[in-house]
């Protein structure tokens, strides 16, 4: 039986809230064309600790800055009240620290956005990349969040090696979800590509990447309902309908048709900003719940309704 929240568990899990709200202020950030609102100035915007907020790209901005400047301080405390609540090799301890570390490189990722420019009209290969390790970071930092959280409420990590054939089945659920999410990050940039024809076609240093651009419009579509398939497949494969986190799963998998019912959306309204918040937010939905029915599972197995499983693995 799990524990009550103790008032750490309380606040890991409101910092994971507050991360995930900073992480979709950023998507506004992108989708709203507010990401030089302070100039290519970093941390300082305009080289100011305040900045002049007439203009409302800057006052985006330097919101955006505020918020993840609180972010970084709670992940701080979390990893700093788990070294004291914790001893030393403490999963709890230990998933705190990678969230803080990941807290830093997420912090140096974005300011990397705005030192070198990727940000509004720029479609160069160094935004492409940009984006996808930005996004990267920030799926891993709420993960980590996430596992410190579940933790600290009663959870028990078990190694995915420690168990049979099937825990590979959800890791690769994992990798899937990241992969088609770095693609969405990719096509996203076609708002841009149609910026640039708006205004009279594109530059020729951005021809290459706007074609890759336009390219990964059409896999990442394909790739969402192999995905929708493979989840199903694997959830029904583990027989987790009729586990005890079969709540969680049913509406994991809801969230994932809504997740295309959105994202038809989001092509016919050209990427709205509102539509692109709520197609990222499912995201965000679908990461986590994926995560905790991974941490679940690995504890209690397979249902006892699931399917044989053949285990291919080679012999110890």
């Amino acid at each position: 039986m799990r524990k009550p929240f103790d008032a750490y568990g309380r606040y890991a899990w409101w910092t994971l809230a507050v991360n995930l709200l900073v992480a979709l202020g950023g998507v506004f950030v992108r989708a709203s064309g507010s990401g030089a609102g302070c100039g290519n100035h970093w941390p300082l915007c305009y080289g100011a600790v305040i900045p002049d907020l007439s203009q409302w790209e800057t006052v985006v901005e330097f919101t955006h800055r505020l918020t993840s400047a609180a972010a970084f301080v709670m992940v701080f405390y979390l990893w700093w009240w788990a070294r004291r609540a914790y001893p030393s090799g403490h999963p709890v301890r230990i998933a705190a620290g990678a969230a803080f570390l990941l807290m830093i490189t997420e912090v140096l990722a974005g300011g990397s956005l705005v030192l070198f420019d990727w940000v509004v009209d720029n479609l160069t290969w160094g935004r492409i990349v940009a984006m996808v390790v930005h996004l990267t970071n920030t799926y891993l930092l709420i993960a980590a969040l996430a596992t410190t959280a579940w933790l600290a409420s009663g959870g028990t990590f078990v190694c995915p090696q420690e168990q049979g054939a099937w825990a590979r089945w959800l890791m690769r659920g994992i990798g899937l979800i990241w992969l088609e999410s770095a693609l969405g990050a990719i096509v996203a940039l076609n708002e841009v590509v149609a910026r640039w024809e708006a205004q009279g076609g594109l530059p020729a240093a951005y021809q290459g990447p706007a074609s890759f651009v336009r390219a990964m419009l059409p896999v990442h579509i394909t790739l969402a309902v192999l995905l929708g398939l493979y989840l199903w497949w694997t959830v029904s494969r583990l027989g987790l309908f009729h586990s005890p986190i079969h709540g969680l799963v049913v509406t994991v998998l809801g969230a994932y048709a809504l997740q295309l019912v959105l994202g038809v959306l989001n092509l016919w309204s050209h990427l709205a900003i509102g539509v692109q918040l709520l197609h990222l937010t499912g995201a965000y939905v679908l990461w986590l719940g994926w995560w905790f029915i991974t941490l679940e599972t690995l504890i209690t197995g397979p249902a006892p309704q699931a399917q044989p499983v053949l285990d291919l693995s080679p012999p110890a």
